[in-house]
């Protein structure tokens, strides 16, 4: 007898170990969309405290045939005189895209501004678009800039703003 209530009940006890396994791939399911919504944030700059900048080519070189150096100067906006040189990573190759970073010093009357900045280059058309993350060390502020460079020109200009 006990098996024929067994052999009854088999179908039911699939049955509910398929809606169990289902509703367990639907919790993780729900589980992972909100945690990659709730650890997930936009990231915003505040256009109403913007500038645009433009900066002289001053000169290009390379060490090792691969990552080219470029150093750049001019007014930087509310951050006065800058400086700036930049690496761009694997920049001999065939390659339309990479990452750069570089570092900046700038200087307004006597009050001196350093930092570093972190981003990618595109190769679009006849200029290279950039976008980075500056790091402001001394003010403490996390600017986004986006830029465009120009060797024919000599020219690099940006449009940056702070982080919210």
């Amino acid at each position: 007898m006990t098996d024929y209530v067994m052999f009854k009940l088999l179908p039911i006890l699939e049955l509910l170990l398929i809606i169990n396994q289902l509703t367990m791939k639907k919790l993780l399911f729900l589980f992972l969309l909100i945690s990659s919504v709730g650890f997930s944030q936009e990231l915003e700059w505040d256009k109403s405290k913007s500038f645009d900048v433009v900066f002289d080519i001053d000169n290009v070189y390379t060490s090792d045939g691969v990552n080219w150096e470029v150093t750049i100067s001019g007014q930087a906006g509310p951050y006065g005189m800058g400086y700036g040189t930049i690496t761009f990573k694997n920049f001999a190759t065939d390659s339309q895209q990479s990452d750069y970073n570089g570092y900046f010093w700038t200087q307004v009357g006597d009050k001196t501004f350093r930092g570093s900045t972190n981003g990618l280059w595109k190769k679009e058309g006849n200029t290279y678009k950039t976008y980075a993350y500056d790091n402001d060390i001394v003010g403490g502020i996390i600017n986004l800039a986006i830029g465009n460079w120009d060797f024919v020109t000599k020219k690099a200009s940006f449009t940056v703003a702070p982080l919210k």
